[in-house]
Formats: structure tokens, sequence, C-alpha cells
């Protein structure tokens, strides 16, 4: 956690405690909330889709971070009241767009259309090209829905890079990318504008390092701006990789800089 309030959420002094709507009913659910609460601490929520609507109207109401995605099996317009609920209350609502922008008719799950108004309503949206590319014109107009709604969109970008990153995170977005992305001296160009963009409006770019390749490009990246997240083994002191992972253990991001599923990281 950051010592400090930032734009995605985080707050001072603070933990959470997560808890699934599988194992705990409602009732038991607020009674650990307040208690929590009593304590400085927060108390968050995976919703699966077990508890109805009105459960999580009333849970809303107790300033939780909820986390719910499209598997869930929710409506659009009851996602946008559930959004507006945790908003007025002083939460955080995280939701994660795995399936395609217009869903389908085996389950409910909200359109394109239903996930601006959910922006517009208080959700941060969690979108990953990973499964299936995403227009990046929508992810624009997703982005201005959730900074109009006083959150913003996360996007998890694996591939190739592209000038429109910058004007997603002018937008107000926080960008998740990985090593491979940087496959061309040019392309820290296109990160530094992105990552110049992103500091402007209170978010950031952040580059995912599972095995450090090209240690090289990797600071050239850091000295661009970007926030770098290394995910190799610790070293020894006589690895190049040891002035990276100082640089890393810097990098802190609250809560609604990411999404709790690991399998949208690029």
């Amino acid at each position: 956690m950051t010592a400090m309030a930032r734009r995605d959420g985080s707050p001072a002094g603070t933990s959470e405690l997560l808890f699934r709507d599988d194992q705990i009913d409602p009732l038991r659910l607020t009674d650990e909330i307040r208690r929590l609460r009593r304590s400085g601490r927060r108390a968050a929520l995976i919703d699966s889709g077990v508890y109805g609507l009105n459960d999580l109207e009333w849970l809303a109401e107790e300033q939780i971070i909820l986390y719910s995605s499209d598997a869930a099996g929710r409506s659009g317009p009851d996602l946008v009241r559930i959004g507006e609920d945790v908003r007025k209350a002083g939460g955080a609502a995280l939701y994660l767009v795995a399936g395609p922008w217009d869903g389908d008719a085996g389950r409910p799950r909200p359109a394109f259309e239903d996930l601006v108004l959910m922006g517009r309503s208080g959700w941060d949206l969690h979108v990953s090209n990973r499964e299936r590319e995403r227009d990046p014109g929508r992810l624009a107009e997703l982005s201005r829905a959730c900074r109009e709604g006083g959150g913003f969109l996360v996007y998890y970008h694996t591939g190739p890079l592209g000038p429109w990153l910058e004007d997603l995170a002018g937008n107000g977005a926080w960008i998740h990318l990985t090593e491979d992305s940087l496959a061309k001296d040019e392309d820290i160009l296109t990160i530094k504008d992105a990552a110049e963009a992103a500091a402007r409006g209170g978010t950031g770019v952040i580059l995912h390092a599972p095995k450090a390749g090209s240690v090289g490009r990797i600071k050239d990246a850091v000295r661009a701006g970007v926030l770098l997240r290394l995910e190799t083994p610790p070293s020894d002191y006589r690895s190049p990789l040891r002035e990276l992972e100082a640089v890393s253990a810097k990098t802190r991001l609250g809560p609604r800089a990411f999404y709790l599923d690991p399998s949208v990281l690029p």
C-alpha cells in the first residue's frame, strides 16, 4: 500500500481483507466489514454471482472494495445500480471484462453500451487483450466514461505497441505492459510518451518483467518513466538485476491499479 492517497484510490495506512461470496453469507460478512472498519481496515469481496442484487446493494453501503467480472452473470443495468451505490458510500468497484464486448446469449453480461454506463456510474473497468483483440477507439471511450465517473480504465496489453496508447493514457487509464512488447528501440519512445501522458493524469504505465531478458531495454523503459514490476527470482550481489530489483521494490500500486486475477496480466 502507498502511504498517501492516490488517484487509484489506495488509502493511507490501511490494508484489505478479502472475502468470497461463496464462502460467507451476507449477514456475517456485514458484521466482518464493520469489525474491520473499526480497526482501520477495509473488506474486499469477490463477486462470483452467488449473492442477489439486494444483498450486493446492501453491502455496497458498507464501503467495500468489490471485485466482479462478466463471469458473475449480472446484467448491465444491475451493475450500474451497484456501481452508483458503491461510489456514494465511498467504496470501490472493479469489473473485469474477460469476454467479448457485446456479450453472448448464454449468460447475462453487459453489452458495450452498458460498460460505458458502468464507467460513468463509478466502476473501474479492467480489460485485457490477451484472449481477444480490443479496439483502441472503444478503449478510449471506456476510459473517458470511467473518468467521468471518478474512476479509470485499467488496460492490460500484449503484443506490439502503438501511438494510440499515449492517447489512452492521456484519457486517464492505467496501462500494464510486458517486456516482450519492447521489441524495438522505437518502443521506448512510444512508452515514454504514454508514461508522460499517464503521469499528467495521475495514473501510470507498468512494465511487467518476468524474465528480464533485456536488462538494458528495461532500464531504458524505467528512465522513460515506466513503473517496473520485476518478477524474477531474487538475484545475488553480482547480478545485473540488482539495480532493477531496487527500482521494482519502490513500485507501490494501490488496490485499484490492478485486478486480483493474475490471468489478465500481460
